[in-house]
């Protein structure tokens, strides 16, 4: 199985991201458009041209290595799953437009959760990242610039789509904090109900920050970042989603990438930041752009306390997924002792010869402790 070269990769990347152009197309229509009550649409044509180039590429790709080896082999390396993507998304849409002409078009969160919409969903996923898992055995994706972009683009990608299905709780489509938040006391009448949109948009800053700090997490843990990488990355959040909603909050999602280009400013001058450092900047400069720029519009209603407790739980989370995603060691307890008569030898990386102790050879494990080497019966 041949690996895909960086011009494969990159096509596969762009073409990606025209699919991901057509669902936003189609989702705007639907928010947008009144009288959608058919599956054929201009938008879902977009939609499924989309597929269809990116399928054929796919397609091609196959092809070409199946041709140079006389009818055998299969696709390069990493592209398997999104062969499967393939076939997911064409059986997701002729299941879609069987169940549109059996319950209707959906019109709300319900198109989001709906089982034949999820489908594509997968497919999609699994079409986009192939870029992704391509790049994966190489050794760094580090070299050039160009290996680090086009992972990035495809990460960019992957993490619109996922933030279209999941725009019900997005910061920049309508962001709860322009709501006036009604403070019921405890136990009376109404106070559940009172408080659901805050609770919705506090979900929405932690779902938020999930989609904006996990690619991030990927990425680095693989290669340096290449500049712009932090602003791509929001940018592929925020733009779309606004423009689900008429650019209605275009100003705080365009704050949101001055917060974001600080974070990569940031980057550059200390380009072996801490991953857990680079983490919690992210939602601690974007989220507070992105609220700045809903005040400066007349759309922050949260109080004080509010905004900036969400701002610094924000922050929190984007720490414990960063310490999550450390890879952890297990301390070895192989060991390597100071040779004696009668004594068994052996070696390992997490042990340091260490002089005798009380006269009797001894070892020192990697977290310092002293042991007693005894000799075999």
């Amino acid at each position: 199985m041949t690996e895909a070269t960086v011009a494969e990769n990159a096509t596969t990347a762009l073409l990606g991201a025209v699919l991901v152009g057509g669902v936003y197309a189609d989702g705007w229509a639907h928010l947008n458009v009144p009288g959608l009550d058919t599956f054929f649409t201009p938008w879902h044509g977009v939609l499924y041209g989309g597929f269809a180039l990116l399928a054929g590429w796919l397609a091609v790709m196959v092809w070409r290595r199946r041709s140079r080896r006389g009818g055998s082999g299969s696709g390069p390396a990493g592209y398997g799953w999104g062969v499967v993507g393939v076939a997911l998304f064409a059986v997701g849409g002729l299941l879609d437009m069987a169940w549109h002409l059996v319950f209707g078009v959906e019109a709300g969160i319900d198109a989001l959760v709906s089982p034949t919409h999820l489908i594509l969903l997968t497919g999609g996923m699994l079409m986009v990242t192939s870029p992704l898992r391509a790049s994966a055995p190489r050794r760094p994706l580090g070299g050039a610039p160009v290996h680090r972009w086009v992972a990035v683009v495809a990460m960019a990608t992957a993490t619109a789509l996922a933030g279209f299905f999941l725009s019900y709780l997005s910061v920049f489509v309508d962001p709860a904090v322009r709501e006036p938040v009604t403070s019921l006391p405890e136990g009376a009448p109404g106070h559940r109900v009172a408080e659901l949109p805050v609770v919705a948009g506090l979900a929405g800053y932690l779902v938020s920050t999930l989609l904006l700090v996990t690619p991030l997490l990927f990425l680095r843990r693989r290669a340096r970042l290449p500049q712009g990488a932090v602003t791509a990355l929001v940018a592929a959040v925020a733009i779309p989603a606004a423009a689900l909603e008429q650019m209605t909050f275009a100003v705080p999602a365009a704050a949101a990438l001055v917060g974001a280009a600080l974070v990569d400013l940031i980057v550059a001058v200390r380009p072996h930041l801490a991953t857990t450092v680079l983490a919690g900047l992210v939602p601690g400069l974007v989220f507070p752009a992105q609220l700045f720029g809903l005040a400066a519009t007349d759309n922050l209603q949260w109080p004080v306390p509010l905004w900036s407790g969400v701002v610094g739980l924000s922050v929190l989370a984007s720490l414990a997924l960063a310490l999550l995603s450390r890879p952890w060691t297990a301390d070895s307890t192989t060991v390597t002792v100071t040779p004696g008569p009668g004594l068994a030898v052996s070696a390992g990386a997490a042990a340091v010869r260490a002089p005798a102790h009380n006269g009797e050879p001894s070892v020192t494990t990697r977290s310092g402790s002293r042991r007693t080497a005894r000799p075999l019966a």
